[in-house]
């Protein structure tokens, strides 16, 4: 397991908020790609937003974050990811490990991207049936 510490964003450190950005825009999420957006939506009532920031040598400084939506009993996990050579070493287990412990709710639910699958089986989970809605066309 890679050794990072997870904490809360610091929407007001630049650095920390260009590498969360950084991600997002890898990823294609036009929202957390938008400094302004990611700083509104970290500091919203109801949300745990944290990274993952790899301690050892090398300092990788921001590798991972998270973004979850809360009422304190159960939670949306809205994204998670990690940098891409980073993946599979438990940054991302991590991450959701600490929203749990943060947040303190009994659930999480989530709707996941193609491929990423393999990651949310291997932790504790029950699959459902789930939809993205959208405003009336």
């Amino acid at each position: 397991m890679l050794d990072v510490q997870v904490r809360g964003l610091r929407v007001d450190d630049g650095s920390e908020v260009a590498a969360v950005v950084a991600l997002a825009r890898g990823e294609g999420w036009p929202t957390f790609a938008d400094t302004a957006v990611l700083r509104r939506l970290a500091a919203a009532p109801g949300t745990v937003t944290l990274v993952a920031i790899r301690t050892g040598a090398p300092s990788l400084g921001v590798v991972g974050f998270a973004h979850a939506l809360t009422n304190g009993h159960h939670a949306y996990l809205s994204v998670v990811v990690v940098a891409p050579s980073l993946r599979g070493l438990g940054v991302g287990r991590q991450l959701v490990a600490a929203v749990f412990e943060i947040s303190g709710v009994q659930r999480m639910d989530l709707l996941s991207s193609p491929g990423s699958e393999g990651f949310y089986d291997r932790l504790p989970n029950r699959q459902v049936v789930g939809y993205r809605l959208f405003p009336g066309e």
